[in-house]
């Protein structure tokens, strides 16, 4: 997995919408947003095009922006470091609507050291 790996874009759990909009807004090439808590480990992620069309729709950002960006997200989907390529791409499909949703790669203790996007994954193991 660590030749896959891809430093993750974080911010706090309880970061507002509007927040993770400023993040997704700097950081351009971002698919994906981790919320974490005060010990690094994932609680939530923030799917990009699922996020700007949220907040793009009709009233979109004058409902959501000082919100939670929680409510937007969704569960993390978790990977340990040490899990092989084709089994983390065996596990990306396993849920047919969020099948390119990156991995979030987490240590021992499950802590967040990065991402993984399932598209590199299926370039990677493509013969």
């Amino acid at each position: 997995m660590s030749e896959f790996t891809l430093p993750a874009v974080t911010v706090r759990h309880d970061a507002t919408a509007d927040e993770v909009l400023d993040v997704l807004n700097a950081e351009t090439g971002t698919t994906s947003v981790v919320l974490i808590d005060g010990r690094q480990r994932p609680l939530a992620t923030v799917d990009r095009t699922r996020f700007l069309l949220r907040l793009s729709g009709a009233y979109g950002h004058a409902l959501y922006a000082h919100k939670p960006a929680s409510l937007l997200a969704d569960p993390p989907r978790l990977v340990p470091r040490t899990v092989p390529a084709v089994a983390a791409l065996r596990a990306a499909g396993q849920e047919g609507d969020r099948v390119y949703d990156d991995l979030v790669v987490t240590d021992e203790v499950g802590r967040c050291l990065g991402i993984v996007r399932v598209a590199d994954l299926i370039r990677g193991l493509s013969p």
